[in-house]
């Protein structure tokens, strides 16, 4: 099935309330679609996807994407430039290692209803363990975190400017930490808190927000409390490897910086054509001087479509020549997108140098209604550090990704339970008519079409 033919398959609301909004909007969209059907079959020109900036066309189209036809796939060169991509980072022959860490990356970490204790007490048994078993932990904590101010939680079917907050109980199933829960991760070592969400609750809830990551030890990246914090990028070092974390994002919604704070959040339009990358470009220099690893968290691209725009696969490549880092975790798109090798002259070294770049991670600990959004990938990289000839030399070596079907109960009336489950694994037990007693005939339709999903966009990886 081509994810278009039945659009509304893509969509699960979960309340009766939420079936008859979906509803409604499904069939003003396909009034719609006959309207503009045949224009919006590819993304307008100039459109950015950020809120401030939105004519009034674009926010229509924005839905219509999201609640009635996502946007078709790419050229035929783009689908099989990715579907070919073999992700071999195997060092130069003669590259003695001399050290070896692991880091594990998620997406987007977001404030839902689903995510309380009675809900997610086995959210991490099948798959916690991988994701939270490497050196550094990384994710990209979409949603304040001010401790003085009740949850402010994603609505069900999103219809206006939402203004999210978390809670400390919220981001301790973040990290695995389920309370009653069987698993125990041990986690995040770091976090981007740069998003289109970061001022949701203001300036005052972005520095509480980086005041408890603080009291709980976890490092972040992308926001600041003043100016020459925003140049004390993390820099994380396990066993004598050391990573650099930087973190931008191309829109803070319908909110500016104040004038008089612009180191408040590493805002970019990072979706606009041609967007400069000057600020990158420095901060990677200044970055690349403390550390043998620099990633990029990038909080931008366009939501619900299975591939990046040409203009956001420009973008990476920019970043990879005129910034040089190793990594570029991508997110925003909320659904997960194809994963890249990128060889390019290291603007330091002037050697040439493969960089791995993730398009989308997609939503991670979230549960929207969206079905293209319950693939979160949890992506483990292995970075070695060692000499080449009379040099030191870093690089990845190794790139493993876990992608997970996001079960969620479909039963109304029933209490909610989420659960990360390996894709891989339960569409194995589907086709053999042996699949978890708590899944229905409905959650196998949708992890048939995840894993049609999986397959089309991840080709060799999978």
């Amino acid at each position: 099935m081509q994810p278009n033919d039945n659009p509304s398959t893509l969509q699960l609301p979960f309340s009766r309330r939420g079936k008859l909004l979906v509803g409604v909007l499904r069939w003003l969209y396909r009034l719609v679609a006959v309207w503009k059907g045949r224009q919006w079959a590819t993304p307008p020109v100039e459109f950015e996807e950020n809120p401030r900036y939105m004519t009034r066309a674009e926010v229509v189209y924005l839905g219509y994407k999201y609640y009635f036809r996502p946007p078709p796939l790419p050229d035929e060169t783009t689908v099989r430039h990715f579907g070919e991509q073999t992700l071999d980072f195997t060092p130069p022959g003669d590259f003695r290692s001399q050290s070896r860490i692991t880091l594990s990356a998620g997406g987007d970490l977001m404030p839902y209803e689903w995510i309380n204790p009675a809900a997610t007490q086995r959210l991490w048994d099948e798959t916690g363990a991988f994701f939270f078993g490497s050196d550094l932990v990384f994710a990209n904590l979409e949603t304040p975190i001010d401790t003085q101010r009740p949850p402010s939680l994603v609505p069900e079917v999103m219809l206006s400017n939402m203004l999210f907050n978390g809670s400390a109980a919220m981001f301790e199933i973040f990290s695995g930490r389920v309370p009653g829960g069987a698993f125990r991760g041990k986690g995040y070592d770091v976090v981007s808190t740069a998003n289109n969400h970061s001022l949701d609750m203001g300036e005052s809830g972005i520095r509480r927000t980086m005041d408890f990551l603080e009291s709980r030890g976890v490092a972040f990246a992308g926001t600041a409390r003043n100016a020459p914090e925003r140049n004390r990028f993390p820099v994380l070092e396990r066993r004598g490897i050391r990573v650099a974390f930087l973190a931008y994002t191309y829109s803070l919604n319908q909110f500016e910086l104040p004038a008089s704070q612009p180191w408040l959040v590493n805002h970019l339009r990072l979706n606009a054509p041609d967007c400069p990358i000057d600020a990158i470009v420095r901060d990677a220099a200044l970055a690349r001087q403390r550390a043998d690893v620099v990633v990029v968290s990038l909080h931008a691209g366009f939501a619900y479509q299975p591939y990046p725009l040409a203009r956001t696969v420009d973008l990476f490549h920019r970043i990879f020549e005129q910034a040089g880092p190793d990594i570029i975790l991508g997110g925003h798109p909320h659904v997960a997108q194809p994963m890249e090798k990128y060889v390019f002259r290291d603007p330091f070294s002037d050697r040439m140098k493969a960089g791995f770049a993730v398009y989308s991670l997609a939503d991670f600990v979230a549960y929207d209604i969206f079905v293209w959004d319950r693939l979160p990938l949890m992506l483990k990289l292995t970075i070695e550090k060692g000499v080449v000839g009379d040099h030191s030399h870093t690089q990845v070596t190794g790139v493993d990704v876990l992608p997970v079907y996001n079960w969620g109960s479909k039963d109304a009336k029933r209490e909610k339970q989420l659960r990360f489950l390996d894709l891989r694994k339960t569409v194995a037990q589907v086709q053999r008519g042996q699949r978890p007693a708590f899944m229905t005939d409905l959650c196998e339709r949708e992890v048939m079409e995840l894993n049609r999903y999986w397959q089309q966009g991840f080709g060799k990886v999978g």
